[in-house]
């Protein structure tokens, strides 16, 4: 693409090989071992950072902090692209910006800015956020255009960037394999009071996701799935299919879609997979995360990647001292640093604009009972995980896991070889109780056998009943700060109404604005003969004014922030005037008729005996519709009538009539 137009620099990150043959899996592989990657131990493989030079987009900013960046657009001259998986709220960089005069003519009022949400293509771009409110909010109307882009191999420009940025946006700009939204504003001091907003959509994300159940190709948040998309992506482990153990990551997936009842007596799948990753983290990294999503490890053996969601592990063989080749070592009890006894998590609610949120947590008293009545909590994070049900099945787990302490360091001969990390055995040695256990470490020996290590897990770690394991969401309760970009317009307008048919000023008064950062305030006024609206002062301290004017007049004012921002107009404008009206005789009085008009809440009368509107005196009634019947008059009298709409605000039409007519 042609230089002038500022595109992502795209920086390789973890580790650059295949997945067997080299880097940290290779090396493993080729020791005769197996490498296990669960949601555990972070400290091992600690988030990989960009490989090449970067300006934050933000103090604190930290890409691979849960949550990080989801939701909040940056501009950056070099970043790494993010991965989304199932459906999610993002925002990404800002890779394009331009302005152009509006239709208005007014300099720099069409503000363009082009957004990359993926890098790759995803199934849709759903709605789209600027700053909190959503693009089909009222206040956006005829202000905005968005153009999606779902990141197609074939997917041509984008035709209005073309046409409207003076060749700065070409047909060579294609963001093929991209994802992203070219959006166009035009600014106003109402609807945008602090300037361009953030951008974010909601996305549903990867959509060239294999199924090996069923063969096909598509959008996916089964966490299985997504982790082997991920080990065969060209920007991931570049595995091949062959690679993979297909009958593990159906089994993996077939777990991942099993209905789980939750509190709110509905039914949920096991375990999803719904958020974003940046390449920036690095493969472990991103790994670990798919893994946690589905409580279940990632196992490398032999050259081959089994995938496992978490879920009840069938003794796959039975170890007795005939597998023995040397001393078996049992650890009854974990060491007082590894136990907890309480877990708080924190994952992504979309309720709460898709932003980190803490689960309720969970502490098991009977165990902090055992633990001498001290409450030890594990902290934990689902950064792919928007479900509250589905983190606290997996708290649950984590924790029961962890309260089966024993673990064994188990020599065994080349019997063993018939089983590989992850998979469940039965450890029934002379002189113990059989339990059932998990092969957490498995690794050749140079003597000839095979080290195994294994702890404790009973399928009871995975009981779930929501009546009683779920605990209901608290609510947190929210703090507003005062935001020195917004501020809110007054409440109220009001109009003294005039009780005469002539007036040389009318009264206007406002609802005071209650914020610390207000300045004052803004007042125009359009007379009925006047194209345009008038200033009539700008900060005023005041709440009120008498502006000169002898003819109908619309009024409006707005609240001005110290910062410069202003919020939008509280306006009372003329009322229509009532049209026909008409005046006939009834017996005692006259019959007045017209057409009531609708933004008028009430109508006042000047009464006359001859046709001068100086000489007219107003009518103590009101009337509130049409027709209305003036009373109390003697046969032969005739009188003459004009009449003004009022409006809810006060503010007066322009008089209709004069009609006259002569009591019966």
């Amino acid at each position: 693409m042609p230089a002038a137009v500022p595109l992502i620099a795209v920086v390789a990150s973890g580790v650059a090989s295949a997945a067997v043959g080299g880097g940290v899996i290779g090396a493993l592989v080729g020791a005769g071992a197996a490498l296990v990657v669960t949601a555990a131990g972070q400290a091992i493989f600690p988030a990989k950072r960009p490989s090449a030079p970067s300006i934050p987009a933000a103090p604190g900013f930290d890409a691979s902090a849960p949550g990080a960046g989801r939701t909040q657009s940056f501009r950056q001259p070099i970043t790494e692209h993010q991965i989304v998986f199932g459906r999610c709220k993002v925002s990404g960089p800002i890779v394009f910006l331009h302005s152009a005069p509006d239709d208005q003519g007014r300099e720099d009022g069409h503000f363009y800015a082009v957004v990359v949400l993926a890098g790759h293509s995803v199934r849709a771009i759903g709605e789209v956020f600027l700053g909190d409110k959503s693009e089909t909010d009222a206040s956006y109307a005829g202000l905005v255009r968005i153009d999606r882009h779902l990141g197609a191999p074939d997917q041509a420009a984008n035709a209005n960037l073309i046409a409207e940025t003076g060749g700065k946006w070409t047909t060579e700009h294609r963001g093929r394999g991209r994802a992203y939204i070219a959006i166009r504003l035009k600014l106003t001091a109402e609807a945008f009071p602090s300037g361009p907003p953030n951008i974010a959509a909601l996305v549903e994300g990867a959509d060239t996701i294999l199924d090996p159940r069923t063969g096909q190709v598509g959008w996916s948040d089964n966490p299985a799935l997504c982790l082997a998309w991920y080990l065969t992506a060209p920007f991931g482990w570049r595995a091949s299919w062959a690679d993979i153990d297909i009958p593990a990551l159906i089994a993996a997936a077939n777990v991942c879609d099993e209905l789980v009842g939750t509190r709110r007596g509905v039914y949920e799948r096991r375990y999803t997979c719904n958020g974003r990753v940046s390449l920036g983290e690095g493969k472990l990294a991103i790994t670990r995360k798919l893994v946690s999503a589905m409580a279940g490890a990632l196992v490398v053996s032999g050259g081959r990647f089994f995938i496992h969601a978490g879920a009840p592990a069938l003794p796959a063989a039975t170890l007795t001292s005939d597998d023995l080749r040397g001393d078996v070592t049992i650890q009854g009890s974990r060491p007082r640093r590894d136990l907890f006894n309480g877990v708080r998590a924190v994952y992504v609610e979309p309720a709460a604009n898709w932003q980190p949120t803490d689960a309720p947590p969970l502490l098991a008293s009977n165990y902090v009972a055992e633990d001498g009545g001290e409450a030890i909590y594990r902290d934990m994070e689902f950064p792919l995980t928007t479900s509250v049900s589905t983190v606290q099945r997996i708290m649950k787990a984590e924790l029961e896991r962890n309260r089966r302490q024993r673990e064994v360091a188990f020599p065994a001969n080349l019997s063993a070889l018939r089983l590989r990390p992850w998979e469940g055995a039965m450890v029934a040695l002379d002189r113990l109780v059989p339990f059932p256990a998990r092969v957490t470490g498995w690794s050749l020996s140079p003597d000839g056998g095979v080290n195994l290590t294994l702890a404790e897990e009973d399928a009871a770690v995975w009981d779930w009943d929501p009546a009683t394991d779920e605990r209901a969401t608290g609510e947190s309760p929210s703090v507003v700060l005062p935001n020195p970009g917004v501020i809110a317009a007054p409440a109220s307008i009001a109009v003294a109404t005039p009780t005469m048919t002539s007036f040389a000023a009318l009264a206007v008064s406002w609802s005071a604005v209650p914020s610390a950062h207000l300045a004052g305030y803004e007042v125009e006024f359009l007379p009925a003969t006047v194209a345009a609206w008038q200033g009539y002062g700008a900060g005023l301290g005041a709440t009120a004014a008498a502006i000169p004017t002898a003819e109908p007049t619309a009024f409006r004012a707005r609240a001005v922030a110290r910062s410069g921002a202003v919020s939008g107009w509280r306006e009372a404008l003329v009322p229509a005037a009532v049209s026909a009206p008409t005046a006939t005789g009834i017996a005692g009085g006259i019959r007045i008729s017209g057409g009531f008009p609708p933004d008028a809440v009430r109508l006042q009368l000047f009464e006359a005996t001859s046709n001068s509107l100086a000489a007219a005196s107003k009518l103590a009634a009101e009337p509130t519709s049409l027709f209305f019947d003036r009373t109390g008059l003697t046969a032969g009298q005739t009188r003459w009538y004009w009449l003004r709409a009022v409006s809810a605000e006060g503010n007066v039409s322009a008089l209709a009539g004069p009609v006259s007519a002569t009591a019966l």
